[in-house]
C-alpha cells in the first residue's frame, strides 16, 4: 500500500452505523415522501411498474393484477404465487360454509386459485367495475396517472377475498 491511501473507518455499533447513514444521507431523495393519507394510492413510479405493456395507461386487468399481488402475501402462505383451498381456509375461517366460493373461482378446477382466475374475479365485481368506470374520466376503458392520481384509490381496494364470486365464472380476463 502507498502511503496516500486513506481509509474510510466505519462503526461497529450499529447505533453509530444507523446515525453516520443518517448523516451521509440527510436530506437525500429519490422520489417525494409518500403521503398516508391514502394508503391505498400508488405513487407515479409504482404507476408506470403496474402499466405491464408500458403503454401509459392501466387496463382493469393490469390494476386487478397489481390488486391480487398486493393481497397475495396475506393469503399465500406458501409463496407459490397461487392459493391452495387449505390456505384459503386458513385464512377465512369461515370458507367451510361460504357457499362453494373458492370452488367458482377455481376455473380450471385444478384445486388452486392462480393469478388469472384472481383477476377475472375481481375484475367482474360490480364495486371494482363501478370505481374503475367512475376514476375513467375520458371513458376511454384505462386509467391514465391524472385519473388515477385524482380518483378515489381506495374504491379499487378489490382482492381476491373481496366479495362474492359472481360473475368469476365467465373466465375472461379482459387486457
Amino acid at each position: 500500500m502507498s502511503a496516500s491511501t486513506s481509509w474510510l473507518v466505519l462503526p461497529v455499533c450499529p447505533l453509530a452505523a444507523t446515525l453516520l447513514a443518517a448523516s451521509l444521507f440527510a436530506g437525500c431523495r429519490t422520489t417525494p415522501p409518500q403521503s398516508f393519507s391514502d394508503p391505498a394510492a400508488v405513487d407515479q413510479p409504482t404507476f408506470a411498474l403496474i402499466d405491464v405493456n408500458g403503454d401509459g395507461k392501466l387496463s382493469p386487468a393490469e390494476m386487478a393484477a397489481f390488486q391480487h399481488e398486493e393481497g397475495l402475501a396475506e393469503v399465500d402462505l406458501d409463496n407459490d404465487k397461487r392459493v391452495s383451498l387449505v390456505e384459503w381456509k386458513a385464512v377465512r375461517p369461515s370458507a367451510t360454509g361460504d357457499g362453494g366460493t373458492f370452488e367458482v373461482l377455481d376455473l380450471n378446477q385444478d384445486g388452486h386459485l392462480s393469478g388469472e382466475e384472481a383477476i377475472a374475479h375481481i375484475t367482474a365485481q360490480a364495486s371494482y367495475q363501478t370505481a374503475f368506470r367512475e376514476m375513467d374520466a375520458d371513458g376511454d376503458g384505462h386509467l391514465h396517472w391524472e385519473e388515477y392520481a385524482a380518483g378515489n384509490a381506495a374504491s379499487l381496494n378489490v382482492t381476491l377475498a373481496s366479495g362474492g364470486a359472481s360473475g368469476a365464472q365467465t373466465g375472461s380476463v379482459g387486457q
